[in-house]
């Protein structure tokens, strides 16, 4: 540790972004991840004030409110973690000032509009109590918003450890994958996760696909679907993937876990050409998930993101359950890109199973698109 650097009153933009159901946390692990250097950050500094947004309120609305997270995060370090019920002013100065030491957490970004039109008037507003600013909201990176790109503009400022960490292990998917690279890609939509296809299909050995996006693809080459989740206006693009130099890399389900009402909980097992027409495709079977695994087994790098299917239903989990369990037990180097992937894996499994799971779904496929994130790398690197 650089015992020499002294932070003075540290503020840390963290993403503490978790479901929540009537102001119940569902799922903490962002709020795990969050406070993963607190210990060290702490003890180089006056004291320490976490914020962050959660959800898309508009304007201030209290079910939107942090301080459910502060109380989690109390409970996970055992210690009060004081919630200030505003960002700036003279009470967060008076509050932070009269409690040298301490754990704050201030109240949801969102609150302010002026947070997503970047201004620079709030950020100086919010930095003003304060001496450092460490930015580690990877799951946020991907967003121009003030607390992203316009904080360091008034106060000393770092890369937090937890940011690097993420970009170091999505760096190693995009520079120098260890051969095999398999690549699983679930989820609903197609849309979502073309440019990422575009983008790995050169560099990697095999894609698999499960989830709804895999219907529009079947649809493409010509299989009945029947009533399954599909985006027909890329039916098109669809086949130029299928059909493009890579497109023999791309693995598509044999066979698919089906009902005829979501809500009856019945599940029977079809191959893609027997589906009826009224047929809803719920999730990979049996012959798809033996096929997967070989490969997986077969690879020394994995990046696994999307269910395969409507695990959250006890009766349609198998495929989404089958590649968690499998994915779990690699020799191969495994990256998870956050979204209900993370989910999955807390349900079925455990995160420390994986080399890395990351707290951004949606950042982490911006970064290995090869897009720049308006908040990775814009400040030195905190080293510790």
């Amino acid at each position: 540790m650089s015992s020499d650097l002294k932070l003075g009153n540290t503020l840390i933009r963290a993403d503490l972004n978790v479901p929540m159901d009537k102001q119940e946390i569902q799922d903490n692990f962002r709020i795990n991840k969050a406070i993963q250097y607190l210990d060290e950050v702490r003890e180089i500094s006056k004291s320490v004030t976490f914020l962050s947004h959660l959800g898309r309120p508009s304007g201030i609305d209290p079910e939107y409110s942090l301080k459910p997270v502060a109380e989690e995060i109390s409970t996970l370090i055992k210690e009060e973690v004081i919630f200030i019920d505003t960002l700036y002013g003279p009470e967060v100065k008076s509050k932070i000032d009269s409690s040298p030491g301490r754990i704050f957490l201030l109240e949801n970004l969102r609150f302010h509009n002026e947070e997503l039109d970047n201004d620079i008037i709030f950020a100086e507003k919010v930095t003003n109590n304060f001496d450092t600013f460490i930015l580690d909201a990877f799951g946020a990176s991907h967003r121009n918003h003030a607390s992203i790109v316009s904080f360091g503009k008034f106060i000393e400022s770092y890369q937090g450890m937890l940011m690097t960490d993420e970009v170091q292990n999505l760096e190693l998917l995009t520079d120098s994958p260890k051969k095999p690279f398999t690549v699983i890609l679930g989820g609903a939509k197609i849309s979502d996760k073309l440019n990422l296809i575009n983008k790995l299909l050169p560099k990697v050995d095999n894609l698999l696909i499960g989830g709804g996006m895999c219907f529009t693809f079947l649809k493409a080459l010509g299989f009945n679907i029947g009533n399954s989740l599909c985006e027909d206006d890329y039916l098109n693009t669809a086949q130029d993937v299928l059909d493009s130099e890579y497109g023999n890399k791309i693995i598509l389900p044999s066979d698919i876990g089906v009902t005829k009402s979501i809500s009856s909980g019945i599940r029977n097992e079809k191959h893609i050409s027997e589906l009826s027409d009224d047929d809803i495709g719920i999730d990979i079977s049996h012959k798809t998930v033996r096929q997967f695994e070989s490969l997986l087994l077969n690879s020394n790098t994995v990046f696994w993101n999307g269910p395969m299917g409507i695990f959250e239903n006890d009766n349609f989990k198998f495929g989404t359950q089958s590649i968690t369990e499998i994915a779990s037990d690699l020799n191969a180097y495994t990256v998870v890109g956050g979204g209900d992937s993370v989910s999955a894996i807390r349900t079925f499994s455990d995160v420390s199973k994986f080399n890395h799971i990351s707290t951004g779904g949606g950042a982490s496929l911006e970064y290995l698109q090869g897009n720049k994130l308006p908040g990775v790398n814009i400040y030195k690197p905190l080293i510790l």
